[in-house]
């Protein structure tokens, strides 16, 4: 019985380790086969510039760049420098529109916040670059904006109010991409400003500059194919049900009283006043007669022949020793599970 019980957990047992494992490499199978696609992409802006004199004779050179003030009297122009630059880590297809517009705001600067003057400019018109690569790129140089021609607008308000003004200098880019590597399309839509003082009586026109630089990564995850996912489902159906058998071959083999236990435990409920257990290790006299009787009611005849209490002792639990001890001689009986399969 103990040997059958065994080899049914083995019996049982080696179906699980075997889709155990089996579910293991599916799952990684999986992985690799979803594995995750991504494009990572930087995104940036610059805007420099210097400052073109009127002829005068404070200055040798005929501009200043951003690091210096300039009286206001002494400008003739502002030429602007801007960059924008896309990398990607992966081709992409890509359309990138981009534009430069400016709006003079004037206010009282005696009153609130309202301005009481705005007038919207289009320094480049709308244009539009398209491509696939690395790389989208836009690049203006020296875009000319007249400082004469704004101050001359603020410089009329001069009468009636005392004017703050700024020309708010707009490079506005749009930029769409496609890529294998992801669902979607990558979008962004950027405006980089320059703003500069119309009023002052000097300028620093490195106050107010809005750059733009950013990093990101994008990823794609790829759909799992319906072939993997069937074998998966049935390798967790099927262990699932071999953990089921399983385990209930462990409770009914466990519940389910042999052949043995069932004879032992009426021996012992049946005749328990002829009966005593032994407890700890049972100790016999080597020298005794041992005589083998065949079977436990033999040694109920020999307990009644001589009015002795019959001794039980449980050798393991597939065996038992039942035992009669008279003078010098031992009368027993061995009962063991395998006489009962």
């Amino acid at each position: 019985m103990r040997l059958k019980r065994k080899f049914g957990l083995i019996f049982y047992f080696i179906p699980i380790v075997f889709l155990v494992v089996l579910l293991i490499l599916e799952i990684n199978y999986a992985k690799k086969e979803i594995a995750t696609d991504g494009l990572a992409y930087r995104e940036k802006s610059d805007i420099s510039y210097k400052v073109l004199l009127k002829p005068n004779d404070y200055y040798d050179s005929p501009y200043l760049d951003e690091k210096y003030n300039v009286v206001a009297s002494l400008i003739d122009k502002l030429l602007v420098d801007y960059t924008y630059i896309n990398t990607f880590s992966d081709k992409v297809d890509y359309n990138l529109e981009y534009s430069v517009t400016a709006d003079l705001v004037i206010y009282d600067s005696n009153a609130d916040e309202k301005p009481i003057y705005t007038k919207p400019y289009t320094l480049v018109e709308k244009k539009q670059v398209t491509g696939n690569g690395l790389m989208a790129k836009v690049e203006l140089t020296e875009e000319d904006i007249s400082y004469n021609d704004y101050n001359a607008i603020v410089e009329q308000f001069k009468k009636e109010v005392i004017p703050d003004a700024n020309l708010i200098v707009k490079f506005n880019t749009n930029f769409v991409g496609t890529s294998e590597a992801l669902d979607d399309q990558i979008k962004s839509n950027k405006t980089s400003t320059l703003t500069i003082p119309i009023s002052s009586k000097t300028i620093n026109v490195d106050i107010k500059k809005n750059n733009s630089n950013k990093e990101e990564m994008l990823t794609k995850k790829k759909k799992m194919s319906i072939m993997i996912k069937v074998f998966i489902t049935a390798t967790i159906l099927i262990l699932i049900i071999c953990c089921i058998k399983y385990i209930l071959y462990i409770i009914n083999t466990a519940k389910k009283k042999s052949k043995y236990d069932i004879a032992v435990n009426k021996i012992l409920r049946e005749f328990d006043r002829a009966i005593t257990e032994a407890q700890g290790k049972l100790r016999l006299d080597k020298s005794a007669n041992m005589i083998q009787v065949k079977d436990f009611m033999e040694l109920l005849d020999v307990h009644d022949n001589f009015n002795i209490p019959i001794i039980y002792y449980k050798i393991n639990n597939y065996e038992c020793l039942f035992l009669v001890k008279y003078q010098d001689d031992y009368y027993y009986n061995i009962m063991k599970s395998d006489d009962f399969e």
